[in-house]
């Protein structure tokens, strides 16, 4: 099982290497929304006004208690969900990137991969008994998504696993004022069963913990992209801070870090990232032919 927040590490881990962070513990259970985060370990290291996080918790610190090793903040900075927090969960102190971010840069990537230009997407499927009647059949509400049907297949009658598909000239995917349905153009003997297989979207992640495979819809081999597609975004991200006038704490250092370093970085990332997306793209059009009418 891969969640969206082994992605994020994946993302964190590539970008940053082993570049080590200051982190502390929740010393105590914290509800959402809370003002003051009690910490397990020394405080010395966390100044007011920095950024600690948790989760998809982003907190502005205002002031710090050495003496109950506390900490007062103002939730939900940066746009961030409050959530709640455990007992030892792990607070980054100062991050150079937080859960938050990356979770927003991981739900982009479900877009991007789901665009035309990227040509990924989610596959589903769906059975129904013959209606020998009309040919017709409504599409489910999980499927209400799809962009296309890829195959429609019927199992001969009497048998359990042998499977006749149909040319993509002998059904029709309709939207209706009730309902998206699909049509058969062509009798199917009543008395088994048919199979609609569909693309559609990825689905956008909802939390750290959701399986990207059965929650976001990616196929075991996709697993890598989008963290290549987010190390991408924070090389960007990290060469546009440095190249602002007004910030002083990244020094250009000329003779060790040149200029644009970060986008020579970025733009590998990014050809390998583009590949990947290709060997993908193959892998489905080898699974699933595009069929073109003449």
């Amino acid at each position: 099982m891969t969640t969206v927040f082994d992605v994020c590490s994946d993302a964190r881990r590539i970008a940053y290497g082993s570049m080590s962070e200051q982190i502390n513990l929740a010393g105590a259970n914290v509800i959402a929304g809370a003002t003051t985060i009690p910490m397990q370990l020394d405080v010395t290291g966390i100044t007011p006004g920095s950024i600690i996080s948790s989760g998809l918790n982003v907190w502005y610190v205002k002031s710090v208690n050495g003496q109950n090793s506390s900490v007062s903040v103002i939730p939900g900075y940066d746009n961030a969900p409050q959530e709640a927090v455990t007992q030892g969960d792990v607070i980054r102190i100062k991050p150079r990137v937080t859960d938050f971010y990356l979770f927003s840069l991981f739900n982009d990537e479900m877009r991007k991969l789901s665009s035309t230009t990227s040509g990924l997407y989610k596959i589903g499927a769906w059975t129904a008994n013959v209606e020998p009647s009309y040919q017709t059949y409504e599409v489910p509400l999980a499927a209400i998504g799809m962009v296309n049907l890829l195959r429609v297949r019927y199992r001969l009658p009497g048998t359990p696993d042998v499977w006749t598909a149909l040319n993509p000239s002998y059904y029709n995917w309709q939207a209706t004022p009730t309902g998206n349905r699909v049509q058969l153009l062509i009798d199917i003997p009543s008395g088994t069963e048919i199979e609609f297989t569909y693309k559609s979207p990825f689905t956008q992640a909802t939390s750290l913990t959701d399986d990207v495979v059965a929650d976001c819809g990616l196929s075991d081999s996709m697993t890598d992209i989008p963290a290549l597609g987010m190390v991408v975004t924070l090389l960007r991200t990290t060469d546009s801070r440095r190249n602002q006038i007004a910030t002083q704490g990244d020094p250009r250092r000329a003779d060790e870090v040149g200029p644009a370093t970060n986008l020579s970085s970025a733009a590998a990332f990014e050809r390998d990232y583009k590949a990947r997306v290709q060997d993908e793209y193959a892998r489905l059009i080898q699974r699933y032919p595009i069929f073109m009418g003449v």
